[in-house]
């Protein structure tokens, strides 16, 4: 045979141990791209809290599971504290006929006899013991035995084959009762989470796993929604992330509501286009016109007064429309008080009040996060982003590493709710002038930025170019996205110059300059369909560098300056170009 040709301890032996690099050897570039595109994310994320929802409907598949929680376990080696919250109503639903049992839903709710809850603690029981049983996975021996010393047969401090998913009493509820003449006997209702328990477990390095049980305070286990779990914990632990895996038919459409509409966009979206972004406002902009095109506006319940854009949730104002909440609605122990007090209602909370969260605290106020007619997903996102989460994401749990891909590269894969980045960030209108020339005032007279007459300023802004962003009614940052045009007609319709851009002296370390322009990339990406975005500066190229723009030379008879843009001779500006 070929093997006897050469002798075990032959240079030539094909064995592993002595395998030789080649000289000419190339590293894989897709990988290395990826991974230096992902590093600034992993360190962003790094310490930061996530709660990912694996509703029912997705957690039936073991194999959409197990890639999920693959990807859940990579996220806690890569420093993530990590909430997972595991939905099982399918398979309740199924047990329960096994059983024999009745399966009734009423307004999203089970009716959850003895029956159905005992499905409910052996559905959510295995899904436990399943998702455990992934994480205590270790890596192969070749791999152990490669990159550490030893014979990789001994205890490993950490990684993967060390990771502990912790679970327990977590979930306060209590009974639904009955409500417009239903009995829901056994399901309950989420009234808090122990946050102070599950933040000392993250901080151990354990992986805290929910389900969808909760107890109450007469010992009983009650079967509560997974949608309510997540949404408290959540707001409870003051989570980074809200990560809701689910189907694409329950995500917003870009079909005309509010996720695409804007005066100023004349770009036609499909209609089966998922949004990357919504900000804040436009995500309650869709469900506010998703419940008026059902025809029940008449009859608004005033448990989703929140949906109003000026409604307040952080306790940082008064809102009228919980002064309308009769005290009768609440019950006789309701009281409302919406004094100055309430704007540290969660952190320097008082006497008998002193228990209650921010979760708590809001049920209290009579507040339903289900919009009627509406996804009930985006209702999620859109509440927990108006209690205090940072971002939520809806995210397609059928593409293998979707998860992943959301959170480490740049455009992600699936929609994200947000709002803190974009919010009062708008097109610039004609009463702003004002304001945009006080700002860019002090900046002109320094030479940072071209000095602009009234009249030009009034025109940039009619044409639409300029951007500015809004806080309590005042303009506090603004900046301009101008097309490339020359009097030949030589433009370039791919790229737009960045210009004017600037940010009040008393904002500008508080991450709004970083907001402004993430915002201005994604309207160029979005409405004018620009593929780079390039800027003319002499004195701040030290901040959009750090932000990935790059240095091309002095921008006068460069090359590389887009077609129809003309250069201020003698001023000494640098061209920067950023490719999106």
């Amino acid at each position: 045979s070929s093997s006897s040709s050469s002798s075990p301890s032959s240079p030539s032996s094909s064995s592993p141990s002595q395998a030789t690099v080649s000289p000419n050897a190339s590293v894989p570039s897709a990988f290395v791209d990826f991974f230096r595109q992902a590093s600034p994310y992993i360190a962003l994320h790094r310490g930061a809290t996530f709660v990912v929802l694996i509703p029912g409907d997705v957690s039936k598949s073991r194999e959409t599971l197990e890639n999920i929680v693959r990807d859940v376990a990579l996220l806690h080696d890569l420093g993530v504290r990590i909430v997972l919250v595991v939905g099982a109503s399918d398979q309740v639903s199924e047990l329960t006929k096994i059983r024999g049992g009745e399966v009734t839903f009423v307004d999203d709710y089970r009716v959850t006899d003895d029956v159905a809850l005992q499905a409910a603690m052996e559905a959510n029981g295995r899904n436990q013991v399943f998702v455990q049983a992934l994480m205590s996975r270790a890596p192969t021996v070749n791999i152990t035995r490669r990159h550490r010393d030893g014979d990789g047969g001994g205890e490993r401090e950490g990684g993967p084959g060390n990771m502990v998913a912790t679970s327990g009493n977590y979930i306060f509820a209590k009974r639904m009762g009955t409500v417009r003449g239903t009995d829901f006997q056994l399901t309950g209702e989420v009234t808090r989470v122990d946050a102070d328990s599950i933040h000392r477990r993250l901080a151990q390095g354990d992986i805290v796993l929910l389900t969808s049980l909760g107890f109450n305070a007469a010992g009983e286990v009650l079967n509560c929604q997974c949608f309510d779990v997540a949404l408290a914990t959540a707001i409870d632990l003051k989570a980074d992330k809200l990560i809701v895996m689910t189907d694409p038919s329950h995500m917003p459409y870009n079909n005309g509501s509010s996720s695409s509409r804007s005066s100023s966009s004349s770009k036609k979206v499909e209609r089966t286009a998922v949004p990357r972004f919504l900000p804040l406002r436009a995500a309650e902009g869709y469900l506010a016109d998703a419940y008026s095109a059902s025809g029940a506006a008449e009859s608004q319940d005033a448990s989703w007064r929140w949906l109003h854009l000026n409604y307040s949730m952080d306790g940082s104002k008064k809102n009228e429309a919980d002064e309308d909440v009769s005290s009768d609605e609440k019950g006789d122990d309701y009281r409302y008080d919406g004094g100055d007090e309430r704007e540290h209602l969660f952190d320097s909370m008082r006497g008998v009040n002193a228990h209650i969260s921010r979760f708590e605290e809001l049920m209290e106020r009579g507040l339903s996060w289900r919009v009627p007619y509406c996804p009930q997903e985006l209702c999620l996102a859109t509440f927990a982003c108006k209690a205090g989460v940072r971002r939520a994401h809806l995210i397609d749990p059928t593409i293998s590493g979707s998860l992943l891909a959301e959170l480490y590269t740049r455009d992600g894969i699936g929609c994200m709710v947000a709002r803190d980045r974009y919010e009062g960030t708008r097109l610039a209108r004609l009463t702003d002038w004002e304001a945009i020339k006080r700002i860019l005032a002090p900046l002109a007279a320094s030479g940072t930025v071209l000095e602009r007459s009234d009249d030009e300023l009034i025109d940039e802004i009619q044409k639409g170019y300029f951007h500015v962003t809004e806080r309590d009614g005042n303009v506090i940052a603004c900046c301009a996205l101008k097309p490339c045009v020359d009097a030949d007609d030589s433009s370039d319709e791919s790229a737009y110059e960045v210009a004017a851009f600037a940010v009040t002296p008393e904002y500008r370390r508080g991450g709004r300059g970083d907001a402004l322009l993430e915002y201005a990339e994604n309207y160029a990406i979005e409405v004018l369909e620009a593929t780079r975005l390039f800027l003319l500066t002499t004195r701040t190229a030290d901040w959009f560098v750090h932000r990935g723009f790059e240095h091309r030379g002095v921008a006068e008879d460069n090359p590389e300056l887009p077609r129809g843009k003309r250069v201020l001779r003698g001023r000494g500006s640098v061209l920067f170009i950023k490719s999106l």
